[in-house]
């Protein structure tokens, strides 16, 4: 399980009730050999705690874009620009909105701007949410631009809801990033 040595995989992780799924994709990317540089919207730390990543990761985990250089996280140039692959997953609905209008509030979304390499996009969210046309306005913007997406699948949602918009299975995402950097 080496195939992603020498890879090095920018996770970012935003705030759905799918961020927990996020330690077992940091957990397999890590055993496939990456290096994972976990990079968490504030709205993902309510539900995971940054720590979790850190240990699962072996590395700091950026947050906050005004403590950058602390806990030798580097800028979000460096990251950027280190990245064979920026991964978000799970994409939530405000996040997506941002990519796709430039928006660069936090950390994660100034990394994105930044990124020239190859991006992975794992949307998840309520379906309602999904389907809405704002959301798949800027999905279709988003796939526009080249970026690859692993479409959410259908279930029972967190909200209690049935349909799509579930985060798609880890082994999933994890097959597609072996595609991408295969």
């Amino acid at each position: 399980m080496s195939q992603l040595v020498g890879k090095r995989i920018v996770l970012g992780v935003t705030g759905s009730i799918a961020a927990y799924k996020a330690a077992d994709l940091t957990s397999q990317l890590v055993k496939y050999g990456a290096e994972v540089q976990v990079v968490m919207t504030k709205g993902a730390t309510q539900f995971i705690t940054p720590m979790t990543l850190q240990v699962l990761s072996q590395r700091p985990v950026g947050v906050d874009i005004w403590e950058e250089g602390k806990n030798s996280v580097p800028s979000h140039i460096e990251i950027a620009d280190s990245a064979d692959l920026l991964c978000v997953a799970p994409l939530s609905a405000n996040v997506m909105a941002e990519f796709a209008h430039g928006l660069a509030p936090d950390l994660l979304t100034s990394i994105y701007l930044a990124t020239r390499g190859p991006v992975l996009l794992a949307p998840a969210m309520n379906g309602k949410m999904y389907e809405h046309p704002a959301t798949q306005a800027n999905l279709a913007t988003l796939r526009a631009r080249g970026h690859a997406i692993v479409d959410p699948v259908e279930g029972m949602l967190a909200c209690g809801y049935e349909g799509n918009g579930k985060l798609a299975p880890v082994d999933e995402i994890v097959s597609r990033i072996l595609l991408i950097l295969g």
